[in-house]
């Protein structure tokens, strides 16, 4: 057995390992090596048969920066699972994280209880919730909106900062992986709510599907507000929607928004785990942290 760092001349190997896992060619970044993440891979003869990626994150936690292992693109062969490959090469990479820093491992957990006998427990969870944009109606404007450009995005980071600072959980979003320009390019919108002075205190990026009535929806992927009238306002805009998109889709973490959408249903809910790597440095909280997906 040999676990190591992936280089481009595994492209292939990792490609095949990925594919039944993921249902995708597709590599994030679309690299193999890649500053903003490293790709780690446990080979058995030769032959790579499980990988997974540590992304050098930060997460907020009792106000101050935690240096966060994110874990993702966790795949083994479909031929040898079942063989207890997934230990050796996740207490791999935790090595390596403590080795540069990291104090907590987190990920989102699609099998939590192979998780769970690696030292990780739920925390959180990020959901995807769906709501019909009519109920939505009964929100009223109180603010102004206007789209954002290219020169709204130090508004649009220091409205994140101020929300995630306040939390448990949430990422600082202010490592190489989070590139808000193509972020914002890559939305069909990205929508302030200003205050009485034309600040900018809340932004809603959101997504629309192709089509009108039947299944079209808009998807909500981040909403991040200060106070109960931005946050109703962005709520009105998307019932607005209503003759055209029957559903509203938000992806959320928390009750900070299921609690004022009593009649939404959970569409897709994701697990958050969290390992401590430096028991010594950390206390986990007591209560459910706040999550926001990797975007």
């Amino acid at each position: 057995m040999e676990i190591r760092r992936l280089t481009e001349d595994d492209r292939d190997a990792l490609v095949a390992v990925r594919l039944p896992a993921f249902g995708t060619t597709t590599l994030g970044g679309d690299r193999v090596e890649h500053p903003a993440f490293e790709r780690w891979g446990l080979f058995l003869d030769e032959q790579l048969v499980a990988t997974a990626t540590r992304k050098p994150y930060a997460s907020w936690f009792r106000g101050r920066e935690v240096p966060t292992c994110g874990v993702g693109g966790v795949a083994i062969a479909p031929e040898f699972r079942g063989r207890g490959l997934l230990r050796p090469l996740m207490e791999r990479l935790h090595d390596d994280a403590r080795a540069q820093g990291d104090v907590i491992a987190t990920l989102f957990a699609s099998a939590p209880g192979i998780y769970a006998s690696l030292g990780y427990r739920t925390v959180g969870a990020m959901d995807t919730i769906e709501v019909p944009a009519t109920a939505l109606r009964g929100f009223t404007r109180q603010r102004e909106l206007r789209r954002a450009t290219a020169d709204d995005l130090p508004e649009v980071k220091r409205i994140y900062a101020d929300w995630a600072s306040r939390h448990d959980g949430p990422l600082t979003r202010t490592s190489v992986e989070f590139d808000h320009d193509v972020w914002l390019n890559d939305a069909t919108g990205v929508t302030l709510a200003l205050d009485e002075d034309g600040r900018a205190v809340a932004y809603a990026a959101w997504n629309r599907s192709p089509g009108v009535g039947g299944d079209a929806f808009v998807e909500v992927e981040d909403l991040v507000w200060v106070d109960d009238a931005s946050r109703d306002t962005l709520l009105w805009m998307f019932g607005t929607f209503s003759s055209m998109t029957p559903t509203v889709r938000f992806d959320t973490s928390g009750t900070e928004l299921t609690s004022v959408l009593p009649d939404h249903r959970v569409r897709e809910h994701h697990p958050y785990d969290l390992l401590v790597l430096r028991p010594g440095e950390f206390e986990p909280p007591t209560g459910t942290v706040l999550v926001r997906d990797y975007f």
